[in-house]
């Protein structure tokens, strides 16, 4: 085969592969929570903020055209607060607003950079929540972080990074969930 051929064709398919770049991802979260009820008699006022400074989820970084972005159609402390409203109640929590203690959730950094050259692409992914807890004595502030990498031939298939970012999220959704200091801490 000749090897214009061959650059021509490879071009026309990386070409087309980004025009058809999706302006969003969707947030679903799987969380598996297989606790039994932890909390008995508790109650807690809960909230969730956005602390970043800008809305994107994935920046995706090319030689020639600088970077693009997208961003989720469902604002991403819309579906935290949703999916820990969800979880603690399963878990036994019951959620009021005039409660003695407050859990507030600080999203720090969420974000996946996708790295892409001529042939490949390596997307990184990190996830960073602030965890607050406060009751009338005292304070906890815990941090949890949840990281991957992945790498993939040709141009990054938007659907799998949505895929990751998702199996990130869930990750550390449930870190929180069953973490034995927040769970102590909420219980007294």
């Amino acid at each position: 085969m000749n090897i214009k051929f061959i650059t021509v064709v490879f071009a026309i398919f990386l070409i087309s592969a980004c025009a058809n770049e999706p302006n969003f991802i969707t947030l679903n979260p799987q969380v598996i929570n297989a606790q039994l009820p932890i909390y008995q008699t508790h109650q807690v006022k809960l909230s969730v903020i956005d602390k970043r400074a800008s809305s994107h989820l994935v920046e995706i970084l090319t030689n020639d055209d600088g970077a693009s972005f997208i961003s989720t159609k469902t604002p991403i402390e819309n579906v935290l607060n949703q999916q820990f409203r969800q979880e603690f109640t399963q878990q036994g929590l019951e959620l009021n607003n005039s409660a003695n203690i407050q859990i507030d959730f600080n999203l720090v950094r969420a974000r996946t950079y996708v790295n892409q050259d001529v042939l490949d692409y390596r997307a990184n992914t990190i996830i960073k929540l602030l965890v607050k807890i406060e009751n009338q004595q005292q304070t906890l502030s815990k941090t949890f972080t949840q990281r991957a990498t992945s790498r993939g031939p040709l141009t990054a298939n938007i659907d799998e990074i949505q895929e990751d970012f998702n199996l990130q999220l869930s990750k550390l959704i449930t870190q929180v969930l069953e973490d034995d200091q927040l769970q102590g801490f909420i219980k007294g």
